[in-house]
């Protein structure tokens, strides 16, 4: 039997609606996979955005880690240069595109409220939303410049390097989110991050080592896929560890201060 592909499978999923007969399993398996991967891509144009729209409603970065973001930036631009470079199909990896352009987004977002916050604790009064905003729209062109020239330098390295450059993302990626689950455990909190949008990236992380495999990726590609759904969950176990510890303590604290009032 030929091996799975768009053709062959069209036309067995073809037949079963107008014939009945079943599907050949590797054709299951193929739709199964295009359909997670266009969804992948799909929710990864939004996935950021409840972080966006948190931190923007919030007026304040709290509790954010930097490395996180720039870990995200820095191994989603180094994984799209060396999937493009060995022809892995676009599919496999679209959704980069997205999360990194947001995750700048982020960024400038996180560097303007803390450039505000700093500016109010010493009593000036310019540090306003507009400034905030002037800030954040700088630090986005800076970070999308930096961007764009990695993805220039990465264009002009050797294949070999650039591989050792994506077999390294594994490691940038701890780097840049254990702070950010060590914060999170210390204050037990995790701050001003989204639940919305940890969860649609623990989600997306998941189902992306099953396309991955389904695709024929690598196992470095199939080991950061990994490393990288196993953070996500931890963050998002977190939040929901949390979130629950927060509730209860907020409901203590006002309990407390009813009855000093009475």
């Amino acid at each position: 039997m030929s091996p799975a592909s768009v053709e062959r499978c069209v036309g067995e999923f073809r037949a079963t609606l107008t014939r009945g007969a079943l599907p050949s399993s590797e054709c299951v398996s193929f739709g199964v996979s295009k359909g997670l991967s266009l969804g992948i891509v799909a929710g990864a144009v939004l996935v950021k955005v409840p972080q966006i729209s948190r931190i923007v409603a919030n007026g304040s970065a709290k509790g954010l880690r930097v490395s996180m973001f720039r870990s995200e930036v820095l191994s989603g631009t180094v994984a799209i240069a060396y999937f493009a470079r060995s022809g892995i199909a676009l599919a496999a990896y679209a959704e980069l595109f997205f999360i990194l352009l947001q995750n700048l987004v982020i960024l400038a977002l996180i560097r303007g409220f803390r450039d505000g916050e700093k500016k109010n604790a010493k009593g000036k009064n310019d540090a306003n939303d507009r400034r905030a905003g002037a800030v954040a729209f700088a630090f986005a062109a800076h970070v999308a410049t930096v961007a764009l020239l990695a993805f220039g330098v990465l264009a002009n390295v050797s294949d070999k390097a650039l591989e050792t450059l994506y077999n390294c993302t594994t490691a940038v990626l701890i780097a840049g989110r254990a702070p950010q689950i060590a914060a999170n455990f210390q204050t037990k909190s995790t701050g001003e991050l989204s639940f919305a949008s940890q969860a649609l990236m623990s989600l997306g992380s998941a189902a992306r080592i099953f396309t991955t495999a389904q695709e024929g990726g690598g196992v470095s590609m199939l080991l950061a896929y990994g490393m990288s759904s196993f953070m996500n969950w931890a963050i998002l176990a977190q939040m929901l560890l949390y979130s629950k510890g927060g509730s209860s303590a907020k409901k203590r604290g006002a309990r407390a201060g009813k009855r000093k009032t009475n």
